[in-house]
């Protein structure tokens, strides 16, 4: 990673913090963990089958975004999956109702206007509402889908592939078994963070 991609990585991330502290945070409620948008196709294993990219189960929000026109995967060995830069999530689940199941498919469909975020009240989906078709609300962000805060079991600061350098992503494992992956540059830094703020 060069120093450019660096400041910009941690200035979106300060950006997110900010915005979420002053429109979207409850009373007393701790960010643990903002996710940034992530544009990329999910690389996806759902009952032991590989789905490349992953094809949502359902259309969880419709948005106003045109879809993501990523490039097609080049199909390299999973492992290798943060290689390919058009990959930007990769999940693992038993059912297409399992809780990484559920989060790609926003992922997948929101053309990549989605973001998961983790607090010690809760585990949700985050839209800014501009990009939301016919919004139930008018304030900044809406909320679309959430969970128990106690869904995420672990949370580590991972390098997967073969790259060098390589590639950080940060790895969510939930109370069903299910696992997400995030690519994300500032994934040591921000695992770490996390994890003292709980």
């Amino acid at each position: 990673m060069n120093t450019a991609e660096l400041k910009q990585a941690t200035e979106v991330d300060e950006i997110i913090e900010r915005d979420y502290a002053k429109a979207w945070l409850q009373r007393k409620e701790r960010l643990l963990l903002a996710c940034p948008p992530a544009h990329g196709h999910v690389i996806a294993w759902v009952g032991g089958s590989l789905q490349l990219p992953y094809a949502p189960a359902r259309e969880p929000i419709r948005v106003t975004t045109a879809p993501g026109r990523w490039p097609t995967p080049a199909g390299l060995p999973d492992e290798d999956w943060t290689d390919d830069p058009s990959l930007a999530y990769r999940m693992e689940a038993t059912t297409p109702s399992d809780v990484a199941a559920r989060i790609a498919d926003h992922l997948a469909s929101s053309a990549g206007t989605a973001r998961l975020t983790w607090t010690d009240r809760r585990l949700a989906l985050v839209y800014p509402t501009k990009f939301v078709a016919a919004p139930a609300t008018k304030d900044f962000f809406v909320t679309v889908e959430e969970f128990p805060a106690n869904t995420v079991t672990r949370l580590d600061a991972i390098t997967p592939g073969r790259s060098f350098p390589p590639e950080p992503a940060i790895h969510f494992t939930f109370s069903d078994g299910s696992s997400l992956t995030q690519r994300d540059l500032l994934a040591p830094l921000k695992v770490r963070r996390a994890l003292s703020r709980r």
